[in-house]
């Protein structure tokens, strides 16, 4: 069987949340013994891009990985008609590149990451080639486009177009059901994590409490409310905020006008991102955690955070009520309010002992987040969407 997985992320070229999931889940496949195929679609601003040019093949770790560019058409010089649109050649281009790549090996399943416009994309050529289509939903395809009236089509398109249909959380495809019906062929997948052999330990008391956030920096991570929060607890404790990841460029802005409006520059530390094997390392030198995030899908960044040991906050949003029981594996706070950030940081700060145990039962906890769990979940939906006539 041949499997071609559609992603707009992979690895080494993104470091984030849903590159580490789909490299995570092209090997659960190809270790159920298929041929996996990753078909990695990158837009770039050339708009003279050839379709005999734009692809570069290479293998990493027995998956066929596909770098695929498309191009965008250049608007600039003249007054636009009502037959322009900016995204029309680059969707077209991601298409016929998906299909030349179809001709030449003939796959026997398609399975897309992120509905706008890959999971629409693919669909539409799934359905035209014949073959089943899975559309995974992460996170911003459903939570963030669907507001965007010229990107709802596609996202419900895709969702229509599948033949299966998974979620990393519950609140996701509750959200895909509210936009199209889709939980009669829908069905949750969690992200799994390794448990790191070194685990936490707290640092001496007389150190500065280190907190620590980390990921792809966009306004669903929610970093202003924890920059609020850390403003409040530095009146009384000696604390830094430790960063490590990626600063979107259309965030940039509010970044910056956030430090100023909280002044928390002098204790705030940037790092750029790590390595992903380097992050649980990274991890278990804070002394606290905190995932502040508006909306989430399974957050890979808060299960490595708990699999080390390490006291943690996190949002309720997504998947992460599933991942952390409140108060036993960690503190879960309402989204989008900084005081209910800083008050669980300082029961951790306060109470040394509490963090321990927190930090211990995360650990535990994530042991029924296993990689074997991923894969059996994985392996019972390919199974019955590949080898059973009802499917």
């Amino acid at each position: 069987m041949k499997i071609c997985i559609v992603t707009p992320e992979y690895p080494p070229d993104q470091w984030g949340g849903l590159a580490v999931t789909v490299e995570r889940v092209a090997r659960h496949i190809c270790d159920m013994g298929m041929e996996v195929h990753v078909a990695h679609f990158t837009v770039t601003d050339e708009d003279l891009l050839l379709l005999d040019e734009n692809r570069h093949d290479d293998v990493i770790d027995g998956i066929i990985v596909h770098r695929l560019w498309a191009g965008k058409e250049d608007l600039s010089g003249r007054p636009l008609t009502m037959w322009d649109c900016p995204h029309t050649r680059t969707f077209k281009m991601m298409h016929q590149s998906l299909e030349l790549l179809h001709n030449a090996e003939s796959f026997d399943l398609f399975h897309s990451f992120f509905l706008y416009p890959l999971g629409y994309i693919t669909g539409l050529f799934a359905r035209k080639a014949g073959r089943p289509f899975i559309a995974t939903i992460a996170g911003n395809d459903i939570k963030k486009y669907i507001f965007s009236p010229e990107k709802v089509a596609m996202c419900k398109s895709g969702l229509e177009l599948a033949d299966r249909v998974t979620a990393l959380s519950q609140d996701l495809l509750d959200r895909a059901d509210a936009l199209t019906p889709v939980k009669d062929k829908g069905r949750v997948i969690y992200n799994s994590v390794e448990i790191p052999a070194e685990s936490w330990a707290a640092s001496d008391k007389n150190i500065v409490f280190r907190i620590g956030c980390a990921g792809i920096f966009k306004y669903a991570k929610g970093l202003p409310y924890l920059f609020k929060a850390i403003a409040q607890l530095r009146k009384k404790h000696n604390i830094v905020l430790k960063l490590t990841g990626m600063l979107r460029p259309s965030e940039e802005r509010a970044y910056k006008t956030m430090i100023q409006k909280t002044g928390i520059e002098n204790i705030l530390l940037f790092y750029p991102a790590l390595p992903h094997d380097r992050i649980a390392e990274w991890l278990i030198n804070l002394d606290a955690f905190v995932l502040p995030s508006v909306s989430e899908g399974c957050p890979n960044i808060l299960m490595e955070a708990m699999a080390g040991g390490l006291p943690c906050v996190a949002t309720r949003v997504g998947a992460v009520e599933d991942l952390m029981e409140d108060a036993l594996s960690g503190f879960v706070v309402p989204w989008g309010n900084s005081r209910a950030i800083a008050d669980a940081l300082e029961r951790i700060i306060n109470l040394p002992d509490r963090g321990l145990s927190l930090g211990a039962a995360a650990r535990e906890r994530m042991k029924e987040f296993s990689k074997e769990r991923e894969r059996k979940d994985w392996e019972e939906l390919y199974s019955e969407i590949l080898f059973r006539k009802d499917a």
